[in-house]
């Protein structure tokens, strides 16, 4: 870790609550479900599709886990008559994964069961290490239960293409990322270039299997050698998207992806607990400050 990286980690938890403000306002939309929905009428006026993440995440408390479940439900009710073109994304630990499985089960029942109501699409977000094999179980189970859910892969897990075989027979719709925890070099990648690669083998293995793709990263020369891929396999159009962070400068990137014919989802994070989830970004990543700093110079004009 860098020495820049390293203050910031350890001097995120004392920075000013305007200053960690002024990191969150790059990416969430606000503090109210109005907010997202407001944000992602304006990202489909552009051409873009989203998907809604309510911030929460990591929580202990019972009776949290149920407030959080009805938001997620108000949510989909939202989008439903916001007419907007847009899904969900939802951590599970927000819904008590790490408190009692059965709990987080039956509030995700809860939620597909209003996904289902709407016809909606629901993806599990993937987070650390210590929840990835249960998250990938919970996937498999909902799936069953409700068909149009989905969930995360991140390419720089050693363990990536093994889940990606052991998940492809259900049909999975999967969206793949680099990763963005701070992971051992036991289990993870930690390369610039390796984790590239690795995400270039994910995505081979999973065209391979036709499964629906979500390319969910913000790299220039990624995005450029899955463009290739998705043509010389003549990947249809209806099995895959190209995924970015709301926030994230590379307007002129995903314009011309969606001028070429191309969906591009825009992932949208909103709600009260952005200054606890732009602390943990931050302890988790470091580099976030340096994204941070090019989006004040160079900001998205796909943002209010």
């Amino acid at each position: 870790m860098g020495i820049l990286n390293g203050i910031v980690v350890r001097t995120a938890p004392w920075m000013p609550k305007f200053i960690i403000g002024r990191v969150a306002a790059v990416y969430v939309a606000g503090d109210k479900l109005e907010d997202g929905l407001k944000l992602s009428q304006l990202v489909n006026s552009k051409g873009f599709s989203a998907t809604l993440d309510l911030l929460g995440e990591e929580v202990s408390n019972r009776k949290e886990t149920n407030r959080i479940r009805d938001s997620y439900c108000e949510l989909l009710e939202g989008i439903e008559n916001f007419g907007v073109d847009c899904n969900v994304s939802l951590k599970l630990t927000s819904l008590g994964l790490k408190i009692d499985e059965e709990l987080c089960w039956d509030n995700l029942t809860v939620v597909l069961d209003k996904a289902r109501e709407y016809d909606n699409f629901v993806r599990l977000d993937m987070e650390d290490s210590s929840v990835t094999q249960v998250t990938i179980n919970m996937c498999k189970k909902a799936k069953d239960y409700y068909p149009k859910c989905g969930t995360v892969l991140q390419a720089y897990m050693h363990r990536t293409i093994d889940d990606i075989n052991s998940i492809v027979e259900h049909d999975t719709n999967l969206r793949l990322c680099k990763g963005a925890y701070k992971e051992s070099e036991d289990i993870a990648y930690q390369g610039y270039q390796e984790v590239r690669d690795n995400y270039m083998k994910s995505v081979k293995l999973m065209m391979k299997n036709g499964i629906y793709i979500g390319f969910a990263t913000h790299d220039d020369w990624l995005i450029k050698e899955v463009e290739a891929l998705l043509e010389e396999n003549n990947y249809p159009k209806n099995k895959y998207e190209f995924q970015a962070l709301s926030g994230v400068p590379i307007d002129k990137t995903l314009e011309r992806l969606r001028d070429s014919g191309h969906k591009v989802r825009y992932y949208i994070p909103y709600g009260p607990e952005w200054y606890a989830y732009s602390l943990r970004r931050m302890r988790e990543n470091p580099d976030i400050w340096k994204y941070t700093l090019k989006a004040f110079f160079f900001r998205s004009k796909h943002r209010y």
